[in-house]
């Protein structure tokens, strides 16, 4: 019996994009090493907000068990803001679920401002010169622990899910050679 996932916001986002791009991850099938579009991210992650306290790793258990982990491209922790940087608004749907499961990691150990309030978060789109706020609420987390219940689920599949009818983002994917080469 494989062991249990760990569970990160990238696979939540991956998941919510793609269940088969999330089973390829699970599997240990990484093909970002060669996407041109995952480059520029990191080349705009390490020059965007170079001042700024960057990459802030966390770690919590889910109430079933489950690891989660996650990588916060930045933070502002006076502020209690927590930042994602990417390159363009494509995918929104599934950056701001990516940081609403980092807002839930520090919900799980307890972390809140000083006067108790929740952190907030923020995806930042400097390329686009834009901001969005994003907030962890109650059914935001009902949501997210069904997302991790299901990638469990998934991460125990013996195949991956069937492919996707093609979409506009699977041409800049970098599973796409896998599901439709």
């Amino acid at each position: 019996m494989p062991t249990a996932p760990r569970i990160g916001g990238m696979l939540i986002g991956y998941y919510l994009l793609c269940p088969r791009k999330a089973w390829l991850s699970l599997q240990g099938i990484y093909m970002e090493q060669e996407s041109d579009a995952v480059a520029l991210g990191r080349l705009l992650d390490e020059a965007a907000y170079a001042r700024s306290a960057k990459h802030l790793l966390l770690e919590a258990e889910a109430p079933d068990g489950t690891l989660l982990a996650g990588r916060v491209d930045r933070a502002s922790l006076g502020a209690g803001l927590l930042h994602e940087t990417k390159k363009s608004r494509s995918c929104e749907e599934a950056h701001r679920w990516q940081l609403r499961f980092y807002l839930y990691l520090l919900h799980l150990n307890g972390v809140c401002l000083a006067d108790g309030q929740p952190f907030a978060g923020q995806l930042d789109y400097p390329l686009l010169r834009r901001t969005e706020s994003v907030r962890l609420t109650p059914p935001d987390i009902e949501r997210l622990t069904h997302l991790i219940g299901a990638l469990g689920q998934l991460a125990q599949q013996e195949s991956p899910p069937p492919r996707l009818e093609r979409r506009a983002f699977c041409a800049s994917c970098s599973y796409e050679e896998l599901c439709y080469g």
